[in-house]
């Protein structure tokens, strides 16, 4: 009674060796959880970001006809012109019909962005109210007279009550003819 016959020890490590088996299967289905939702969490972001690819690609005309409508809104100027000027003086209208007084400003280099021209007009020291200033940056921003960006705004109260000044930086897109 005391011993296993040699029969019982081999179905008993058999029966050992299944379990241990069972037990490395278990533990690594059950390590292999996490990595099975993070790359299906992986899967899902690329399914959707290929959706959204497939939705712009289908969209392609439309994106393309709205570029050439704001592209055939850009000013157009011949090669060689300066452009300084024009925009300046654009600049000055509106501030004035706005109340701003703009009294220190300078154009930049013109830059080139792609098919676009862009050129900054620094005015280091202007005057006005808040409203406004707010009109004006609104019809800058709005007029169909050119293309224009408030890339800068800085201000502080003025020794006027209820006046502000400060500097902005005004960039102004446009074309050459070619």
């Amino acid at each position: 009674m005391g011993g296993m016959s040699l029969r019982e020890k081999a179905i008993a490590s058999a029966l050992g060796m299944a379990l241990l088996y069972a037990l490395a299967a278990g533990l690594w289905f059950w390590r292999q959880e996490g990595e099975w939702k993070k790359a299906s969490k992986a899967y899902n972001t690329a399914r959707l970001n290929y959706q959204n690819e497939c939705k712009l690609i289908g969209e392609k005309q439309k994106w393309n006809d709205r570029y050439e409508d704001e592209k055939s809104a850009m000013p157009m100027f011949a090669e060689g012109k300066a452009t300084d000027t024009t925009w300046q003086r654009k600049m000055d209208e509106l501030a004035e019909k706005h109340h701003i007084s703009i009294s220190t400003r300078q154009s930049g280099e013109e830059v080139a962005a792609g098919e676009v021209l862009e050129l900054p007009i620094e005015v280091k020291s202007w005057e006005g109210a808040l409203e406004p200033l707010v009109k004006f940056m609104h019809e800058l921003e709005n007029t169909s007279e050119g293309m224009f960006d408030i890339r800068a705004l800085s201000f502080r109260p003025s020794a006027k009550k209820g006046y502000l000044k400060g500097s902005f930086t005004l960039t102004c897109a446009y074309m050459r003819e070619k």
